[in-house]
C-alpha cells in the first residue's frame, strides 16, 4: 500500500469517527440522520423509518450534503442489530429519533479528492473494545479536567461533559449540544499507551 492510499484512509476514518450526524440519501432523498459506530463490528448504527428499507441506493454524506462534502459513504442497511449496539446508540444521542435501528454496512467510501476506500479499510472493530467501558470511566472520573482537556483539544466548552466513547485515535463526549470528537495528539496502539495520553493530557492541565 503506498502512502497516498495510507493517508486517504486514514482521513476517511478520521472523517467517520470525527461527526456524530451526517445526511442520509435514500434514492436521492435526503434525511438528517445521527449515527455512532458499532465498537464490535465497525458499521454504522443508525435508526430510519420503515419505508426507508426499500431504498435501492443508499448513501450517508458526512458532515452534510453540499457538493463539496469530504466524504461520502455507500451503505447497505440491515435489521440485524443487537441490543448492545442500540444502547451505545442511545448513550451518544439520548434518544431513538426514528422507529427501525438499523446497521449500516459500509460498501466503500469515496473523499471529495476521489480517493475510494474499501470495507475492509474501513469496517474495523475497535481496538480497545475490551477496555472501553473502563477507560471512559476514567475520563469521567473528573469531569472538570475532561471539559478542560475537550476545551484545549477541541476548542470546544461543555459544560457538563460525559465521554461516551474511545478508540485509537482519540474519545467521544457527549454535551447539552450533542456529541464531540476529541483526538488524541497522535494514535495509539493499545489500552495501556491510552491510558498513558489521558494520564498525560489530564496531567497537564491540572
Amino acid at each position: 500500500m503506498n502512502e497516498e492510499h495510507q493517508y486517504a484512509i486514514d482521513r476517511a476514518t478520521r472523517l467517520i469517527r470525527g461527526h456524530a450526524q451526517g445526511t442520509l440519501l435514500v434514492d436521492a432523498c435526503p434525511h438528517k440522520t445521527l449515527y455512532m459506530i458499532d465498537p464490535h463490528t465497525g458499521s454504522l448504527v443508525l435508526t430510519i423509518e420503515e419505508d426507508m428499507l426499500e431504498g435501492e441506493d443508499v448513501v450517508f454524506v458526512l458532515p452534510e450534503d453540499t457538493f463539496d462534502a469530504p466524504i461520502r459513504i455507500s451503505l447497505d442497511l440491515t435489521t440485524s442489530i443487537d441490543e448492545e449496539a442500540c444502547d451505545r446508540f442511545l448513550a451518544y444521542h439520548l434518544h431513538q429519533p426514528r422507529s427501525v435501528w438499523v446497521h449500516g454496512k459500509i460498501n466503500f467510501a469515496k473523499l471529495e479528492s476521489g480517493e475510494v476506500i474499501s470495507q475492509e479499510e474501513l469496517e474495523i472493530p475497535n481496538g480497545l473494545m475490551r477496555e472501553h467501558s473502563g477507560l471512559c470511566r476514567k475520563l469521567n472520573n473528573d469531569r472538570k479536567a475532561l471539559r478542560m482537556v475537550c476545551r484545549l483539544l477541541a476548542k470546544a466548552d461543555i459544560e457538563e461533559p460525559t465521554a461516551v466513547g474511545i478508540d485509537l485515535i482519540g474519545f467521544d463526549v457527549r454535551g447539552s449540544f450533542g456529541v464531540v470528537r476529541v483526538e488524541f495528539p497522535s494514535p495509539v496502539q493499545n489500552a495501556t499507551q491510552a491510558e498513558d495520553v489521558l494520564a498525560a493530557l489530564f496531567g497537564s492541565i491540572l
